[in-house]
């Protein structure tokens, strides 16, 4: 993904799942990894819709406004569904970190949520039971 200028901001490297049924469920977590319908994904990763990434930045202090609009725009033209919500789960690292993108993604209206992983997963899972669309980084 690029922005305006040209320059990379963010690159998913690969496809490394895809969930065949609309429920996206995440059986098991750690510090390094997910289970995701039986499959370990190692972290980071990306989660759009049902289709899962590989995230190439382990440093969440990376992540800024722009990157993280660029991919909910870009995931949008992609989807059937517009994405209803972004969550950004840390693995480790402090969410008052992130304070600032929080802030101004309210500014922008986008609709961004931080949390622990933990809590990223298990919200993961309640959303994709309601059949909503999420957009998510797990680091």
């Amino acid at each position: 993904m690029k922005d305006k200028s040209n320059k990379q901001l963010l690159s998913l490297t690969y496809k490394i799942g895809e969930v065949q049924k609309d429920l996206l469920t995440i059986s098991s977590y750690s510090d390094t990894f997910v289970k995701i319908e039986s499959k370990r994904y190692n972290l980071p990763l990306c989660i759009i819709g049902n289709n899962i990434f590989q995230w190439n930045d382990k440093n969440y202090l990376n992540l800024n406004l722009e990157i993280v609009k660029n991919l909910f725009d870009d995931s949008n033209r992609s989807v059937v569904d517009r994405i209803e919500v972004i969550i950004i789960g840390l693995s480790s690292g402090k969410i008052n970190n992130l304070i600032d993108l929080k802030n101004k993604s309210m500014d922008t209206k986008l609709p961004l949520e931080i949390m622990k992983h933990d809590a990223a997963c298990r919200t993961i899972n309640i959303l994709s039971m309601e059949g909503r669309k999420i957009l998510a980084i797990i680091i």
